[in-house]
């Protein structure tokens, strides 16, 4: 289990923390267990803090976490005390009093007089490493000198005695918050290393050894000293440690800290070495951010010398849409690359390549240019890419490709074409990347129209075809459309058991950031069922910003968001986004947008009798989406605007696509009327007396194999019951279990 939430990255996003509750949840803690973190003030990233609040509003049973801090920045420290969630112990609880000074320094084998305990606290405020090194001090000249800047002390007391050359290895160390065996060596370059790790540990309460994860780390006081004694060094001296450490981190594959530590030394050669080496493809903004601060500074002939680093940027820059940026970032490489003359004509092909494959990506969503960029790199390279991670998510997390790449209403068909055409090229540059999405559109495509048989043929091609090139997200956006064909024939208990095992083969297959797309899904389905306690509560809150969503996704967040306010009546909040929603979906272009934007301002505007402006609106829909027969996205919304739709089908407007609209929405609301009565209407689900039993159990923290013990009933029945238990409650982790039961009690 800890290598699961090892792999799963740092949950800083809503769907990343449910996936670490459940994750955390399956540990067996049959005793009780106490985290603790040490120095907790020195974390300034809130997403810590955050993650700290969810496990413990979660009440994770026997877990308990202290945190060691000079101060908090939990927000809802408050609240959480109140709840009696969290326990505070003040700075003055740790306080030595003057008495209690004594005692310390005697059971040191120190007498003090009554007196100097009084001066000592005056000089310390009774904290406990200060009067340590006083203590030290004392035993070194017999007296209490008044310093009350802990460096001089630590200088006088801590520092002085030891040897140049321990001195010059803890000023060489310092640059680390901790460091291993092997990085000290490589660090010290000298074969006394292990030596002076022993001497520095045995002989210095402020350097600890973790045997656990053979780790060496200084108190942050001690290691603030330090820096503050190396930063009176030569600069040179300086850049040539941040030179061996970027080195070591260059070696051993941490290329972020290397990057890090090359830029610290102005070595912009390596730094951009290490961005060519670094093949994880790290789009988070922070990362962004970083590369854009070291680009800027970069002097434009060391760029010139790496141009497959200029390509992988310009690839972080088009995720997050800075377009400019990227427009220069591509005019510059190619400058650089017809100016190389040292460039050997195979690998000027190879760079050509792989720009042509770049400049696929700024071509974006039009697939006749991308065609064409796609074409001309396979013509050049004749193999797979080597700039591009095809890990990477091929959708950006969208659980629709029709989303994605229709751009020209009545051309739709003609889109399908060249996906087909595009991938025919990009798969093979990418080793089977994205493989089966034009089979996902084109299913898509089908359903739009109300062909459902199609729909499913399709799914099935698509489905083969991505299980072949393990793309988890393509099978993601397959199983997607099931589930909406499961709701046409009233089907909810196969959306549950779908999602159920599209989220178990997410993270069997480690690719956690599609839960994020699991929960668009999730969203979707329970909006149109205008179930919001169902939602995710990041969708239904917008939280567009607070993932890891990447902006080609936005439009298609927007979609559910955008059917979320209608359920919850925000009619005016809704008409005061379409803006922003109609410029997101205008970008590219995405037409899916467009088309649900116009239908939800239909819906609004009607909601606050503003009926010649709904019915502007609908008409906008109708004129892009019609051409290419996509009916559903008004059957899906006919319960809010089946009457508009009347109206202008008796005005004689579109009465042929109009009339497949009602005949399909008739279906849908069949269908979503049969869902809600079967699992939504009336009281809720009752529980059998031994499935109360079970659930009671489960949400105590017990674990299954306990349950069966104490129920003698084997633990794979345990697990059937369990799961029948979420699928009657609505829930979908024993946290909410708890909650679930704890509210109807």
């Amino acid at each position: 289990m800890l290598t699961k939430l090892l792999e799963l990255d740092f949950p800083s996003d809503s769907v990343l923390l449910q996936e670490a509750l459940r994750i955390i949840e399956e540990i067996e803690l049959t005793a009780q267990t106490v985290l603790v973190i040490d120095d907790y003030h020195l974390i300034e990233t809130p997403e810590v803090n955050r993650l700290i609040e969810f496990l413990v509003l979660n009440e994770i049973t026997n877990l308990h976490i202290v945190l060691i801090t000079r101060f908090t920045g939990l927000q809802s420290r408050e609240e959480l005390a109140l709840k009696g969630y969290l326990h505070y112990i003040a700075q003055a609880t740790f306080e030595l009093e003057p008495k209690e000074i004594a005692a310390y320094y005697e059971a040191c084998g120190i007498r003090i007089k009554a007196g100097e305990a009084d001066r000592l606290y005056a000089l310390t405020e009774g904290w406990i490493s200060a009067l340590y090194l006083l203590m030290l001090d004392f035993v070194a000249s017999g007296s209490y000198t008044p310093e009350t800047n802990i460096y001089k002390l630590i200088e006088k007391a801590i520092f002085a005695p030891l040897s140049a050359e321990i001195k010059e290895f803890l000023l060489t160390m310092c640059i680390f918050d901790s460091f291993t065996p092997e990085q000290a060596a490589h660090m010290w370059g000298k074969e006394d290393t292990g030596e002076l790790l022993a001497e520095i540990t045995n002989k210095n309460a402020f350097v600890k050894y973790d045997g656990r994860t053979r780790t060496y780390y200084a108190h942050n006081i001690f290691t603030g000293f330090l820096k503050e004694a190396l930063a009176r060094k030569a600069a040179r001296h300086r850049q040539d440690l941040y030179q061996k450490a970027a080195q070591w981190h260059l070696k051993t594959g941490g290329y972020p800290a290397a990057r890090r530590y090359f830029y610290e030394c102005g070595d912009f050669d390596n730094l951009l070495v290490a961005l060519e080496a670094d093949d994880s493809n790290d789009f988070t903004a922070v990362n962004k951010e970083l590369l854009k601060k070291y680009l800027a500074e970069c002097p434009d002939g060391v760029k010139d010398r790496h141009h497959y680093a200029m390509l992988k940027y310009a690839l972080h820059l088009f995720v997050h849409n800075e377009a400019a940026l990227l427009r220069r970032t591509c005019q510059e490489f190619s400058r650089s690359l017809q100016t190389d003359a040292s460039l050997e004509a195979g690998l000027r092909d190879r760079l050509l390549g792989e720009f042509e494959l770049l400049l696929s990506f700024t071509a974006y969503n039009d697939l006749r240019k991308m065609v064409a960029h796609h074409r001309k790199a396979w013509e050049l390279l004749g193999r797979p890419t080597s700039i591009y991670n095809t890990r990477t998510n091929w959708t950006f997390g969208s659980p629709s490709v029709l989303y994605l790449y229709y751009r020209e209403s009545g051309r739709l068909e003609e889109h399908i074409g060249e996906l087909k055409e595009a991938l025919s090229f990009y798969t093979r540059l990418t080793d089977g990347h994205g493989s089966g999405a034009e089979h996902v559109m084109e299913a898509e495509r089908y359903f739009n129209m109300g062909d459902f048989v199609n729909t499913e043929i399709f799914v099935h091609k698509a489905i083969y075809c991505a299980r072949s090139k393990a793309q988890t997200i393509i099978i993601t956006c397959a199983v997607f459309l099931q589930m909406r064909l499961a709701f046409i024939k009233g089907d909810y208990s196969g959306i549950v058991d779908m999602l159920e095992k599209m989220r178990s083969d997410i993270t069997n297959e480690k690719q956690y950031l599609v839960l994020q797309t699991a929960d668009m899904c999730e969203g979707y389905i329970h909006a149109l069922l205008q179930q919001t306690q169902k939602i995710p509560d990041w969708i239904t809150e917008g939280a567009i910003t607070s993932g890891r969503m990447i902006y080609p996704v936005f439009g298609m967040f927007n979609i559910i968001y955008g059917r979320v306010l209608l359920n919850n009546k925000e009619y005016l909040k809704l008409l005061g986004s379409a803006e922003h929603f109609l410029g997101i979906a205008a970008v590219f272009p995405n037409l899916l947008g467009l088309i649900y934007t116009y239908i939800y301002l239909a819906a609004a505007n009607k909601k606050i009798f503003k009926e010649a402006e709904a019915l502007a609106n609908l008409k906008q829909a109708l004129v892009i989406a019609l051409p290419d027969k996509l009916y559903m996205p008004f059957a899906e919304n006919g319960d809010y605007i089946k009457s508009l739709l009347e109206q202008l089908y008796e005005d004689g407007l579109h009465r042929e696509g109009i009339a497949q609209i009602l005949a399909l929405h008739a279906v849908h609301r069949n269908a979503a009327e049969r869902i809600i009565s079967d699992h939504f209407s009336g009281a809720p689900p009752r529980l059998t007396g031994r499935e109360l039993e079970i659930a009671r159990l489960a949400a105590a923290g017990i674990t299954n194999k306990e349950i069966g013990a104490r129920l003698y009933i084997s633990e794979n029945t345990v697990k059937k019951q369990l799961k029948s238990i979420f699928e009657k409650l609505g829930v979908n982790s024993r946290a909410l279990l708890k909650q679930c039961l704890n509210e109807t009690n």
